[in-house]
């Protein structure tokens, strides 16, 4: 084999391996189904649009051309659901929804067909005019335009595909952190921050073979072509993107779902955007009242300290829907719950930075919060400085009082 042979073989060995242990560990799973398999399909599908990577690298050694004809064009309406997959999958995560809110399933699914209908394309081909193709002899016959509008019409395709989910899956990751703040007062175990780094990823890898498609139809160089001519940059970008859904596809637990059970009569969960306080008989008397019931469990019971505290916690200490809180907190008081939870946890921690010699990392916990980075950042957004400035302002101003005296 030679060097980039041997790449190929490398790198394909390793998507298919990983991605056929991922898919095994995911199908097992009963808990959450509707979100682990759309993954689990993703990672079969991967490890299909890989194969070429091997057979190729054995075709080649031992001369199995015939064999190679065969099985290549397998991965055509493979790597078409990939895509489509892994927004069903943040789908899953991101939304209290199901299989049967998809709307437009059949169009999801069109890319994929029309891969298929390529690939039967590709397999009828005679033997003797594939060999031409790959020696790049003219060929006289019938199929072989129409098989490379095809192929060319599926690049296009799939790039675009690529360009729209991506599209589809900031635009749920956007509606979810804003979900997230309306539900709960800590999110930084619910935050989904490697997806965001395989949005990053993928968008690089989404530029990187557009500019190779562009130079190869119109011999445009949006890259230096000595870039785009490495092999390397393509497949390390693949690899990086299925190690990472690897190392946290198989743990992330859907952000939106409680980790107990709750209360039967507040099973009816927070209302989704598009329905959000449609219907309410919320009257304004009654949200006012509420707004105080709510500074009565902040202020006398303390639940801003409860670390793991959700808009369920806080309807069920009260009395209410979830959903009749949720509004009273938007509306009434103008406000998300997070932010409002927090603001309660930040004033209580000033008082004790100015008046306690309390650690930071202490008071950070008493207060409810999960982490000193989490505690930090919400003190700078509310106060505008950081607690050890704070402190050091107050250490400061007591020196300069004793001097005067």
């Amino acid at each position: 084999m030679t060097s980039e042979e041997l790449l190929y073989f490398g790198v394909g060995s390793f998507l298919i391996g990983l991605s056929l242990f991922c898919a095994n560990l995911l199908i097992l799973r009963q808990r959450h189904r509707h979100i682990h398999l759309p993954l689990a399909l993703f990672f079969l599908a991967e490890a299909a649009s890989s194969a070429p990577l091997l057979f190729d690298a054995i075709a080649k050694v031992y001369d199995a051309d015939d064999l190679l004809r065969v099985l290549t064009p397998l991965n055509l309406p493979f790597s078409m659901m990939l895509a489509p997959l892994f927004w069903l999958y943040v789908r899953g995560l991101t939304t209290e929804g199901s299989y049967a809110d998809l709307r437009y399933k059949v169009l999801h699914a069109v890319p994929a067909l029309f891969g298929a209908c390529v690939m039967v394309l590709f397999l009828v081909l005679p033997a003797d005019i594939h060999h031409s193709l790959e020696q790049g002899d003219a060929v006289d016959y019938a199929l072989v335009p129409i098989l490379i509008a095809g192929i060319w019409t599926l690049t296009i395709m799939f790039y675009a595909q690529v360009a729209f989910y991506l599209f589809l899956t900031v635009r749920l990751l956007i509606a979810y952190n804003t979900r997230l703040k309306d539900m709960f007062a800590s999110t930084e175990n619910r935050e989904l921050y490697w997806i965001w780094w395989i949005m990053l990823v993928s968008a690089c890898f989404l530029i990187f073979n557009i500019a190779n498609v562009v130079m190869i139809l119109f011999g445009l160089q949006l890259l230096p072509k000595s870039v785009l001519e490495q092999p390397f940059i393509d497949l390390s970008i693949s690899a990086a993107i299925i190690w990472v859904l690897a190392l946290w596809g198989l743990r992330q637990k859907p952000g939106l779902l409680r980790d107990t059970v709750r209360d039967n009569r507040d099973e009816r969960q927070v209302a989704s955007p598009a329905q959000k306080y449609e219907r309410s008989a919320l009257s304004e008397e009654q949200a006012q009242r509420l707004a105080r019931k709510i500074k009565s469990a902040m202020q006398n019971d303390l639940l801003y300290r409860d670390p793991n505290l959700s808009l369920w916690d806080l309807s069920k200490h009260i009395g209410v829907t979830s959903n009749y809180l949720s509004q009273t907190l938007n509306e009434t008081i103008g406000s998300n719950f997070f932010d409002y939870v927090n603001r309660w946890r930040i004033d209580d921690a000033v008082k004790r930075v100015r008046d306690t010699d309390e650690t930071i990392l202490a008071i950070a916990y008493d207060v409810g919060f999960n982490s000193k980075s989490s505690f930090y950042k919400a003190f700078k957004a509310h106060v505008g400085t950081t607690p050890l400035a704070l402190r050091k302002a107050r250490t400061s101003d007591s020196a300069v009082i004793q001097i005067a005296i």
